[in-house]
């Protein structure tokens, strides 16, 4: 089961956080070694190391130390890995199936930044940010739920553009496709909730708007958003008017920026 809050681990408690995955994954090395597993199931010590050492380009000694001594130990304490140390044998576990979309959406993640970086040192009006419309990605798992606003939005209003994902993970792509003005998320989704899913954008991109747009209307869910470092919090509510409030909140969020 995966988690989201703010504490370190229990060491009682077999939950992953949501905060202990991200510090996981920002290691391209555990990436390596969790993508090999979760292909093959098992591998030896030297094949992790020389997985290490082709593809992520390390130093095989320096692999091999940082392999014994800082990764396995932690992926274990994690539970996505089991060691035997006497037949240098490491496999995989359930928690491994558990996270496999956080671990695509870290990999996701750092080749869409990649690609933007090297296309804003190739066009320097799209470093500026420069769009002829307004560009909006709107995630939401509800079915027919994002087409059904984006259909809405674009007929009232012809400078904006709304693209929609399903999902974080969805998202993830559309983000490695395009550049958006502003990030519309619903709050609670499967696997990697909406705060989650601001905290990977909030890693590499710590300006573009980002709006909660949810149905989980309390006290503690807008100030959980808002201490997450949401731009704005729109609470859903029956009838179009909620879309012309959004509308209006995103282009004050883009109009601040």
């Amino acid at each position: 089961m995966i988690e989201h809050r703010n504490n370190r681990r229990d060491p009682d408690d077999d939950t992953l956080h949501s905060d202990e995955l991200f510090d996981l994954l920002s290691s391209t090395a555990r990436r390596i070694i969790l993508f090999h597993l979760r292909q093959h199931g098992a591998a030896t010590v030297d094949e992790l190391v020389d997985v290490l050492a082709e593809v992520g380009e390390y130093d095989r000694q320096l692999a091999s130390v940082e392999l014994f001594h800082v990764h396995l130990p932690e992926l274990q304490r994690l539970g996505l890995l089991t060691y035997d140390v006497d037949e240098q044998i490491v496999e995989s576990t359930a928690y491994l199936r558990e996270i496999r979309e956080w671990l695509d959406l870290a990999v996701r993640r750092d080749i869409r930044f990649e690609i933007d970086d090297a296309e804003a040192r190739e066009d320097p009006e799209t470093d500026a940010g420069y769009t002829e419309f307004l560009q909006v990605l709107l995630v939401d798992d509800e079915p027919g739920l994002p087409e059904t606003i984006a259909a809405y939005v674009e007929e009232q209003h012809d400078d904006i553009v709304v693209t929609t994902a399903a999902s974080a993970l969805e998202a993830v792509t559309r983000l490695e496709e395009e550049k958006f003005d502003c990030i519309v998320s619903d709050y609670q989704m499967p696997a990697i909730s909406g705060l989650d899913f601001l905290k990977a954008v909030r890693e590499q991109d710590d300006e573009i708007p980002f709006i909660v747009f949810t149905a989980k209307g309390s006290e503690t869910t807008a100030s959980e958003a808002i201490s997450s470092d949401v731009t704005d919090y729109v609470q859903k509510k029956p009838g179009v008017g909620q879309y012309d409030v959004l509308i209006d909140r995103i282009r004050k969020a883009v109009a601040d920026d």
